[in-house]
């Protein structure tokens, strides 16, 4: 398996997750994102270029006090956490059950941690859970929950420990 940008050649029409607004991102707005420089989207697809899974990667920082307090001394005084923001997950319900999701946010996560490594500074990955069972799934990969909201966070020191 191996994950690719999207491109216009990749067929989204059909791609059904079972949440609406991430059906209707992947077909009406990630290319707009990616146009516009605003998300680069990932996506998984079989031989005829139908997309079964994808996610969302862009650059964001997080103000020192939305960082976990254990992790604020790696921060200087007056400074934002970069940080690079896993915005969406999502795999086609007939993918779904078949490990897929693991699959790509280990791939988000190695990608985000070469990243951090080569090209951009960024301390953690960050994400948005739509829901509980979302929250759930991150939290077994050791995202921790930012304080005062649902965003979850997981250090780049974390993720190196995952791929070490």
């Amino acid at each position: 398996m191996k994950t690719t940008v999207l491109r216009r050649g990749h067929r989204r029409d059909e791609f059904d997750c079972g949440v609406a607004v991430l059906n209707h991102y992947l077909r009406y707005q990630a290319g707009q994102d990616m146009r516009k420089r605003l998300a680069v989207c990932f996506v998984l697809a079989d031989e005829a270029m139908q997309v079964m899974a994808y996610y969302t990667l862009s650059a964001q920082s997080l103000g020192s006090s939305a960082v976990p307090v254990k992790f604020r001394d790696q921060l200087p005084a007056n400074y934002d956490a970069p940080v690079i923001l896993l915005g969406r997950l999502a795999c086609d319900l007939q993918e779904q059950g078949k490990g897929l999701g693991s699959w790509l946010l280990l791939d988000a996560l190695f990608r985000s941690w070469e990243l951090s490594n080569h090209s951009i500074g960024a301390m953690a990955v960050v994400t948005d859970p739509l829901d509980e069972k979302a929250t759930a799934f991150y939290h077994r990969y050791g995202f921790y929950h930012l304080e005062q909201s649902a965003r979850m966070f997981l250090p780049m020191k974390a993720i190196q420990r995952l791929f070490a």
